[in-house]
């Protein structure tokens, strides 16, 4: 967060990221500009966890590893929507949920709940736990793939949601060979 917090101030006037919204004709950024960038640059921080947070998650030794990850990346995620909120928004909820910058808003405020759960949860598995954790891990991959190498202005956070999506797909491959290897050994 640090990092991001540098790269905003440093290139908040680098015009890297749009100041008119998607959909939009004006600019709605104007004097928000270093808000903008870290809100971009928290998310991204958020995303670049999950890289790793996925790659364990479906390891049979998954446990320390993906904990922290999964972890340090929602803390990252709820950095991130405090800032949209508070620095960028201004404290403006109608804005917020009219924006064309926010494409997922409700979404995104159920996936910081339900994340908080699974996180309070981590330490527990079996049954309604591992249901719940699925569901959750689904959601946050498609929010985060969806806003970064779908909708992301720069190749920067396209790459970064490249990798995310071939990460997930590593693991779960590699999650049901050791199923099948599993199956077939039994």
């Amino acid at each position: 967060m640090t990092a991001a917090l540098i790269a905003a101030y440093m290139l908040k006037d680098a015009g890297s990221l749009s100041l008119v919204p998607p959909g939009a004709t004006e600019p709605d950024a104007v004097g928000r500009e270093f808000w903008l960038h870290l809100s971009a640059y928290s998310a991204w921080v958020a995303t670049v966890l999950l890289i790793p947070a996925y790659l364990f998650a479906l390891s049979p030794d998954r446990v320390p590893d993906w904990r922290a990850f999964w972890t340090t990346s929602y803390l990252a995620y709820i950095i991130h929507l405090a800032i949209s909120a508070f620095g960028f928004f201004g404290g403006d909820f109608a804005w917020m949920t009219n924006s064309s910058r926010v494409s997922a808003f409700w979404p995104g405020m159920v996936l910081a709940l339900w994340w908080g759960l699974d996180v309070a949860l981590s330490r527990r598995a079996g049954g309604w736990i591992t249901v719940q954790r699925v569901g959750v891990h689904l959601m946050a991959f498609v929010l985060f793939f969806g806003g970064s190498a779908v909708m992301g202005e720069l190749l920067t956070i396209r790459v970064i949601g490249a990798v995310l999506l071939g990460v997930a797909l590593i693991a779960v491959i590699r999650w049901l060979s050791l199923r099948r290897a599993g199956a077939e050994a039994s």
